[in-house]
């Protein structure tokens, strides 16, 4: 990554070695790859795409898209992307974006401070607007996008979100509720069938389900985030509400990110570079620790991955927080805090 991805990648790391140490996990090897950013021309090398396709887990830092940019701007494999994410999200087959959004304790007074929001935003990730189909010219007034959306993929990824929410239901003992994010009042067809496939999958699964209009929708979790549990959206719609979600529990300083596919899954921060505090110490790596929890858990490490989430609730809770929450602590002041709390813990 760049801008403030190497300062928070090294943060998750510390703390995830903590975990596993304490878990007694040995063994684990980090294959680092290199840190490119698109100031030296490169968003993704063929060593990047050669190790993630060995390996089958990455987690990345947040990287930054060039300014000014509005085509392809990197090639991987003969194909043309609009950024490295989209590389590797296409490349690997990579076709849900999944975001938890949780409540944290703070000891200062908080906007939900005393609601218990648990969200769980599943994003489908390889189409709708951001197919990668080039915007057009119409003529010098008028240019026309692409919203592409199959039945295959959105069959695919409304089962994978019921089949995350069936999760919850069992261990939560309580019914789940997927809410399908949609605009068919106006994308008739293309939102229409997107819909069609979700009403199935849930249907299938057995589970409480409802349908949001997206304006709505984020009306709603302005004012009641408690009311929804698994949102499952098209990728245009989903990329928006999973922001907004950041917004309702204080910070996307506190979304961790996955985006999984049948074989390989990617883990990074759900916010960008942040190029303007870069080297300053004060990021939030909260996300970047949390989405190293959930490559944790992805590969059957969960005592290290709770370890990591209740390290982080508890430093919280403290008052060791950064800026964007209120908190005055540094980079590493949050990082030493959270390791501190998970040495002290039990798994």
């Amino acid at each position: 990554g760049d801008g403030v991805g190497p300062e928070i990648i090294t943060a998750a790391r510390r703390v995830a070695d903590a975990a596993l140490s304490v878990a007694g996990v040995r063994g684990i090897r980090w294959i680092e790859m290199a840190g490119y950013g698109y100031d030296n021309g490169l968003g993704v090398t063929e060593a990047h795409l050669e190790a993630f396709g060995e390996v089958g887990v990455l987690l990345k830092g947040p990287l930054s898209i060039p300014a000014g940019t509005s085509g392809s701007v990197i090639e991987a494999r003969g194909q043309a992307f609009t950024s490295a994410n989209q590389a590797l999200r296409q490349l690997f087959g990579l076709y849900a974006n999944v975001r938890p959004a949780r409540s944290y304790a703070l000891p200062w007074p908080t906007r939900f401070g005393d609601v218990a929001v648990d969200l769980l935003i599943v994003r489908e990730n390889t189409e709708d607007l951001y197919c990668g189909a080039p915007e057009v010219w119409v003529d010098k007034d008028t240019c026309q996008a692409t919203k592409r959306i199959s039945r295959g993929a959105s069959a695919r990824i409304a089962e994978y979100a019921c089949a995350l929410a069936l999760q919850r239901q069992a261990e939560r003992g309580a019914p789940s509720l997927v809410t399908a994010v949609h605009k068919a009042n106006v994308c008739k067809q293309s939102d229409g069938l997107f819909l069609e496939e979700a009403r199935k999958a849930a249907s299938a699964a057995g589970l409480r389900y409802e349908e949001a209009l997206v304006d709505s929708l984020c009306a709603g979790l302005v004012l009641q985030p408690q009311a929804y549990d698994v949102l499952v959206a098209p990728n245009c719609w989903g990329d928006i509400v999973s922001d907004l979600a950041g917004g309702v529990v204080g910070s996307l300083g506190l979304l961790g990110s996955a985006n999984v596919g049948a074989s390989h899954a990617l883990f990074e921060a759900a916010h960008g570079s942040a190029p303007d505090i870069a080297g300053c110490g004060v990021a939030n790596p909260a996300s970047m620790m949390l989405s190293a929890a959930m490559l944790m858990r992805h590969v059957g490490e969960a005592p290290a991955a709770d370890a990591v989430e209740t390290a982080i609730a508890a430093a919280l809770a403290e008052g060791c927080a950064t800026v964007d929450l209120g908190g005055a602590a540094s980079t590493g002041d949050f990082t030493d805090a959270v390791i501190a709390e998970i040495e002290q813990s039990t798994i």
